[in-house]
């Protein structure tokens, strides 16, 4: 796909205009709840590699490192990862995933890797325009892997690795969230600073397709350099890896509070749910007049909530429950409504175990379905 001068021109002006405003209002002034955390790479695809060291092993440590720590520290808050185990997931499905789950915030944990061995330190990206050389042959890389997924041109609507033109569309999709995602960004390399010795490259953009669909504030960090034998040592070893994940947790942490702080300051609390239900089993059917030990009974205990829920789509307008789309789960569907309008598809589960039981046999027919704790 070739795109005339012109057309770059109309669309620079034109779409921050048409974007910003949706960006403000849908994730500014959102409380942070939901956070989508990618370990780059992995299955066939490895990354960059050293030996017996692999770029995709490293990047799902330090992604499980950090989720687990924020899962411990915010019970308010779900975790979702695009892989948790080595296999590989095509770049525009990692920001599918997180859109699905109507996330807060993505995060695309990376490890650097060029041919000079002495470049060595820590960056984050958010995805735009960088016209600097080696920025952009960072991002070449990490794009790099599209073509082991196929018709990676219709998939990417013509992107072409080669061409200034397509970084330079790509770089505009996220307009919306450029402030949020830079703010973010700045936050992780400050905690770099203060909990690793990695020397802080600093904050960039970058047009990294994992970031390019993503409806949220999204940052690709790159924790040191492969290629460096003082980094690589520092990454591949327990005290460097939880260093790592700790500053990740922390900027987190703070990046979370101040966007609690802007939703408290604007009136918007967390979002309130509609919920609407597929029809009662017969235990739970409250049409006929209850016999007297169902009297006896206090009416909460028949409308309690499960304790967990595994989401297995998000849909744009409300469906009948008992509907053939939803397979084997047709008829146990609870329907929620996000504060965007959104209706999230969800199998109720009495508890952690047992979602785990669903989650594990909904994956089989919807990719990405994850346990949300209620």
């Amino acid at each position: 796909m070739k795109f005339t001068t012109r057309v770059l021109l109309i669309l620079t002006l034109l779409l921050p205009t048409l974007v910003c405003a949706q960006g403000k209002i849908d994730s500014a002034e959102r409380r942070l709840s939901t956070v989508v955390i990618d370990a780059g790479h992995g299955g066939k695809d490895p990354g960059c590699t050293w030996g017996k060291h692999t770029e995709k092993e490293l990047n799902l440590k330090v992604a499980l490192l950090l989720g687990g720590m924020i899962e411990d520290a915010y019970n308010d808050v779900t975790v979702i990862y695009t892989r948790s185990d080595d296999r590989f997931v095509e770049l525009h499905t990692r920001g599918d995933i997180a859109n699905k789950a109507n996330a807060d915030l993505f995060i695309s944990i990376h490890t650097d890797a060029v041919g000079n061995n002495e470049a060595h330190g820590s960056s984050t990206y958010i995805m735009g325009n960088d016209k600097s050389e080696k920025n952009l042959a960072v991002a070449q890389r990490e794009n790099s892997v599209i073509v082991m997924e196929g018709d990676y041109e219709e998939k990417y609507e013509g992107y072409d690795p080669s061409s200034a033109e397509s970084f330079i569309i790509f770089s505009l999709m996220q307009y919306a969230y450029s402030e949020q995602s830079m703010v973010f960004a700045e936050m992780i390399q400050k905690h770099y600073k203060l909990n690793t010795p990695i020397v802080d490259r600093g904050a960039r953009q970058g047009p990294y397709l994992v970031l390019w669909r993503t409806a949220m504030p999204a940052v690709l960090t790159e924790m040191g350099f492969m290629t460096h034998k003082g980094d690589r040592d520092y990454l591949h070893s327990e005290v460097g890896q939880k260093q790592i994940a700790k500053a990740l947790f922390d900027a987190f942490s703070e990046y979370r509070t101040r966007c609690n702080a802007k939703a408290e300051q604007s009136g918007i609390a967390k979002p309130t749910e509609v919920v609407q239900t597929a029809a009662p089993a017969p235990k739970q059917e409250v049409k006929p007049a209850p016999t007297p030990k169902q009297e006896s009974k206090p009416a909460v205990k028949q409308s309690s909530a499960p304790m967990c829920y595994v989401q297995i789509c998000t849909l744009s307008k409300k469906s009948d429950p008992n509907d053939r789309k939803f397979g084997k789960w047709a008829g146990k569907i609870v329907q929620k409504q996000t504060s965007s309008g959104k209706w999230r598809c969800l199998i109720p589960a009495s508890s952690t175990e047992e979602a785990r039981a669903i989650k594990a046999e909904a994956e089989k027919s919807f990719a990405g379905a994850y346990i949300v704790k209620e």
